[in-house]
Formats: C-alpha cells, sequence, structure tokens
C-alpha cells in the first residue's frame, strides 16, 4: 500500500479545499488583529508571542492584504503539519498508523479549520509542537552514547522555543519530557545535553522576557488575570459549556476516539513500545487535565487543548491500524464518519455566515441590531469599506473633513476591521481612546501614530452590532462638535443584520473619560 501516494493526495486535496474557503470568507476579529500586529513586527505583543505576525508578513510581505494571503501561512501549516503527524504516526508504529493519524488530522476541526484555514497563534505553533514530539519520540528511543544524540537535544531546544515563541503552551512540551524523565528514565537528566537544550530554548525566547520586563508584565498580568483562581467560585454550567465546545473544536468523533484510544493503550492492548506511547500521554494529558480543571471555575476557550489532542490522535490511528480488516487499505467507516462531519462543518459555515437572513440576534432594530452575532465578524466589512471610501473621498474633495483624519478606535474589536477595511484603503490611521484592557496593543500602537492635536479633527466608525453607549460618549465628548456623517444598512439575504454609524469630529479638546 503506497500511503505516500495517499499523503499526497489527502494533502493537495485538504489545501485546495482550504484555499477556496479562505477566499470565501472575511477575516474574524482576530485573524484582522494579528494581520495589525503585523505592520508593526515587534518581538511579542501584549497578548501573544510574535510568530503568528511574523508569519503573516511572511505572505502578505505588508504589500498584498487580501484574506487569502492573511491566511496563508495557515494554510500552509497545516499542510507541513499533515505530513510530520503521519511522519510521528510512522515513526511510533508504521505508515498505516501514520496515514490514519493523518485522516484524523485533516478531519478534526480543531487542526483542519480553527487553525487550518483560518490565522491564529496555534497556527504556526502545530508546525513547532508536532516537530517537538516528534524529536521527543527518537530521543527516548535512542541510547544517550549514540552520536547523534547531543544534535536531537539541540534540534528540540530549537524547536521548543520557537513554539513558545508562537505560544506559551509550547512550554508544556518541557514539562511532558521532564515528567517522562523523571518518573521512568531519571538517568538522563545526569546527561549535560538536556540541559544545554534547556539553555537553547530560554536564549530563544529571551526576547518575550525582556519585552515584557521593558512592558511590566503586562502580557504575564493580562493572562495570568483571565486564569486566576483568586475570588473564582464552582461554575458547573461554564464547565459543561467549555465540555461542549471543545467536543465540538475537536470533532465529536475524534474526541471519542481519542480518548477510546488512551483506554485501549492503558489496558495493554497496543505491542507499540510503551515508551512512545507514555512520551505522547506526559506531553499531551497534562494540557487537558490543568485546562478541565480550570474550566471548573474560570472561562476557557475550546482551542486551548487543541495541540494536546492532535498529538494524541495518533493512539486511536495505532487502534484503528492494528485490526485485521483495515490492513487490507480500506478505510474504517468510522474514519469516513469523521470526514463527513468536517465537511458538514465546514460548509455550513461558509453557508451560514455569507447567507444566512439577517442576523442570529436577539437585537434586531434599534442601535444594537446584530449584537452577539458571532457571524457578522466575518460578513459585511468590504462592503462597508467601499461605502465609507465614498463617503471620506467626498468629504476631503469638498473639504468638509482634512485628509488623513486618523479614524478613533475604543476597543481592539472593531479596531483591527476598521483598521483593515477602511482605513488601511484610505491611507489613514486609526488611534486608541481608551485603557490597554480595552485595547489590547492598539494602546501601545499609539507611541507610534502621530498624536491628536487640540483642534484635530477625526472620524468614528461603529457598527451596531459592537455599539456601545459608554465607549461612543467617550469620544464624542473629546471634541468640542460633531455630526452622524452617515448611517448605513448592512443586508444579507436582502434582510438587516446589522448597520455603520460614522461620525465626523470637529475640534479635539482633549480626552474626556466618562465619569
Amino acid at each position: 500500500m503506497n500511503y505516500q501516494k495517499k499523503l499526497f493526495w489527502l494533502i493537495a486535496i485538504s489545501t485546495l479545499a482550504r484555499l477556496i474557503i479562505a477566499s470565501s470568507l472575511e477575516l474574524s476579529n482576530v485573524e484582522v488583529y494579528y494581520w495589525a500586529l503585523s505592520t508593526k513586527l515587534q518581538w511579542n505583543y501584549f497578548d501573544h508571542p510574535p510568530m503568528v505576525a511574523w508569519l503573516i508578513r511572511l505572505t502578505t510581505m505588508n504589500l498584498v492584504h487580501t484574506e487569502l494571503f492573511v491566511r496563508l501561512g495557515a494554510i500552509m501549516s497545516c499542510a507541513v503539519c499533515t505530513w510530520l503527524i503521519f511522519k510521528l504516526g510512522t515513526l511510533i508504529n508504521d505508515e498505516r498508523t501514520g496515514w490514519f493519524a493523518a485522516l484524523l488530522y485533516a478531519s478534526s476541526i480543531y487542526s483542519s479549520i480553527e487553525i487550518g484555514v483560518f490565522i491564529l497563534p496555534d497556527s504556526p505553533q502545530m508546525i513547532f509542537w508536532l516537530s517537538g514530539v516528534l524529536l521527543l519520540v527518537k530521543i527516548i528511543q535512542m541510547p544517550p552514547d549514540h552520536p547523534k544524540y547531543p544534535l536531537l537535544w539541540c534540534l528540540f531546544g530549537i524547536i521548543s522555543g520557537l513554539c513558545i515563541m508562537s505560544k506559551v503552551h509550547g512550554v508544556f512540551l518541557w514539562f511532558g519530557i521532564s515528567s517522562y524523565l523523571l518518573v521512568f528514565d531519571r538517568s538522563r537528566f545526569k546527561n549535560l545535553y538536556f540541559y544545554l537544550s534547556l539553555g537553547i530554548t530560554l536564549i530563544i525566547i529571551s526576547p518575550i522576557i525582556i519585552w515584557n520586563i521593558q512592558h511590566d508584565f503586562i502580557t504575564y498580568k493580562f493572562h495570568s488575570s483571565r486564569i486566576s483562581l483568586a475570588g473564582a467560585g464552582w461554575h458547573a454550567g461554564m464547565f459543561l459549556k467549555t465540555l461542549l465546545e471543545v467536543i465540538f473544536s475537536t470533532g465529536p468523533i475524534h474526541y471519542f476516539l481519542v480518548f477510546s484510544g488512551i483506554y485501549w493503550v492503558i489496558k495493554g492492548n497496543s505491542t507499540v513500545d510503551k515508551k512512545n506511547i507514555q512520551i505522547l500521554l506526559f506531553c499531551g494529558l497534562p494540557l487537558i487535565v490543568i485546562l478541565v480543571f480550570l474550566s471548573l471555575f474560570r472561562e476557557t476557550l475550546p482551542h486551548w487543548p487543541g495541540p494536546a489532542f492532535s498529538i494524541l490522535f495518533i493512539l486511536p490511528a495505532i487502534k484503528l491500524a492494528s485490526r485485521e480488516k483495515n490492513i487490507a487499505g480500506k478505510l474504517p467507516t468510522i474514519l469516513k464518519l469523521a470526514i463527513g462531519y468536517s465537511i458538514f462543518i465546514a460548509v455550513s459555515q461558509v453557508m451560514l455566515i455569507n447567507y444566512f437572513p439577517g442576523t442570529l440576534s436577539a437585537e434586531k432594530q434599534g442601535m444594537k441590531v446584530g449584537a452577539e452575532d458571532l457571524t457578522l465578524d466575518m460578513y459585511g466589512w468590504k462592503a462597508a469599506g467601499i461605502k465609507y471610501d465614498s463617503l471620506y473621498k467626498s468629504d476631503v474633495a469638498k473639504k468638509i473633513m482634512p485628509a488623513g483624519a486618523p479614524i478613533i478606535i475604543t476597543n481592539w474589536i472593531p479596531a483591527a476591521h476598521i483598521d483593515f477595511y477602511m482605513a488601511r484603503p484610505t491611507g489613514q490611521q486609526t488611534y486608541g481612546f481608551g485603557n490597554i484592557l480595552d485595547l489590547h496593543q492598539y494602546y501601545l500602537m499609539n507611541n507610534y501614530k502621530k498624536p491628536l492635536k487640540y483642534g484635530d479633527d477625526a472620524y468614528y466608525i461603529c457598527p451596531s452590532n459592537s455599539f456601545s453607549y459608554k465607549a461612543s460618549d467617550k469620544v464624542l465628548n473629546s471634541f468640542k462638535t460633531y455630526d452622524m456623517a452617515l448611517i448605513f444598512p448592512e443586508y444579507r439575504s436582502g434582510m438587516v443584520c446589522k448597520e455603520y454609524y460614522i461620525f465626523r469630529l470637529k475640534g479635539y479638546k482633549g480626552y474626556q473619560s466618562p465619569k
């Protein structure tokens, strides 16, 4: 059975599908935010390490600003990861295991769509996460006196460092191998190359540490506030909500297969070298267990345990590959169902976002039309940008507003959308009013933008689905006069889904914080 050829076609077909989806949807609020980060490269940002911004900069070159090129790094990363998990499954057992693991990876909602189409910090992280686990399997299989042993540890130090530079979850690679060695093979702690590898990792991630020292450790203060248990009570409902979201994100069939695979190997049914199974469990389970515990007290995001589930796909792949009826090359029915589910979700989400009549929100009219409708994050911005462009050019031509007047923003949502679809095409800059918890990196971006001076004019743009009276008052009270320049509805399948409110602001008199 030529699994290499099958893998090639799997990667080719799934990549084509992702390219089509990526070209069919506007950018989400987090994607445009990461794009905004890529326009000013730094060693770290308010809420994330820099790798995702660097990747977007690589694919757009800060010149080609389209949805496809912003997302291209995620699509390329997913293709590489599909190959990597095939190699991991092959190394641990055989090519059939690698093939089944690749199918599971390519059909998981998380790995194939959430980070395989949409650009997130997890997108580049998964390359280094899977590469790191692959290196760890090779390390534990290799005796310390092997001539390649030092090289593998050095490579692991580099890879794990880059993984952390993508997302701090990468520290679980070091947690996994350290825990494994502590339990099963303490003699390897005596080897100098373990510490050399750790030193390499620390050198690579040192820019994150230095940046946070310079910025009062704001990244860690922000994230620790999200997971701190101080004053947090027990929330069974939050735990159930998170569990259901994780099951959906992973894929219900994938979720079942992972835990049935864990049970199967723990029962001793696998003939695979136990060391290989143990390193997968030590790298994967701690992240899942910690996040499950946190979800009892704090709201966690469903994609956070995604890397852990991805490497654990190897376990059901081993189980499926061991069955005689699968040896002939036929695809197991349960994998067919998993692939079918992923295709259904992908198609239905594109249709829902682009063609659902009106809005899913309970707010059908008034100033907050479309509020809390997540599908509107990726709909209507292109059309709104075109209308705003016409207004801006007309205002400048008629000398109603000065050329280059900034656009005031009060929150990173929808600031980045305004930046990408409105300010960038007209050559304007956005300028943040508010605190760092609302603006995130946009608060720090003010430092290298032209500041507002007394008497300056500006625009304020707010879509109804994120409208806030408090934020609007904060902006309007900071100017001598203002007028509503334009109000226009956005339609989806013939029904209003949201509205846009565009204000002209005249005579800046200083930021007026609301009482």
